[in-house]
């Protein structure tokens, strides 16, 4: 099964050797200096990445001025766990992204930038960016900016199979 952690993994990897960056897709961002509305949002998914169960918890706050807390994906007996920092949202996608806190997934390293990216729909999809390092952008929202949502294949995404992820208020696509 193709999943969008190991093709974002090889991707980057790919796009750090020619020397350039994503392109900037037009997409509506929280950065933590401005988020939109006010209060929790997140919950937890269930899905399958290369036939593993896989779980997905994101438990964070936008208040107004800031974005904060954690996503945590497992995945069979690894976990990645991120600090969120600034949320952005494309069409029918949103992300939240942070800088990975620890993690001990294929490609993940600490201090790198992370995302979990949700394609809403029936079924809603789930995608993990494990890993792109600190260099590629000076700030989250400047990261998270920098991922052209339209070039990620639906292929790249995998089907929630229960539960349910809320954007941050002002995000809903």
């Amino acid at each position: 099964m193709r999943s969008i952690l190991g093709v974002l993994v090889s991707a980057l990897l790919v796009v750090g050797c020619a020397g350039s960056t994503p392109s900037a897709a037009p997409a509506a961002s929280v950065p933590a200096a401005s988020a939109s509305g006010a209060g929790a949002f997140g919950g937890a998914v269930q899905f399958k990445y290369d036939g593993q169960p896989s779980t997905t918890t994101v438990d964070a706050v936008a208040d107004g001025t800031s974005l904060s807390g954690t996503a945590v994906t497992q995945i069979g007996k690894g976990h990645h766990t991120v600090q969120l920092g600034c949320a952005a949202q494309s069409g029918d996608m949103w992300a939240v992204a942070g800088k990975t806190e620890k993690s001990d997934v294929e490609g993940g390293r600490a201090g790198d930038w992370s995302a979990v990216i949700v394609k809403t729909g029936s079924p809603a999809k789930i995608g993990i960016w494990v890993s792109d390092p600190p260099s590629t952008a000076s700030d989250c929202s400047a990261w998270l900016k920098g991922i052209d949502f339209g070039t990620l294949d639906d292929g790249l995404f995998d089907a929630v199979e229960s539960g349910a992820l809320t954007a941050p208020a002002g995000l809903v696509p």
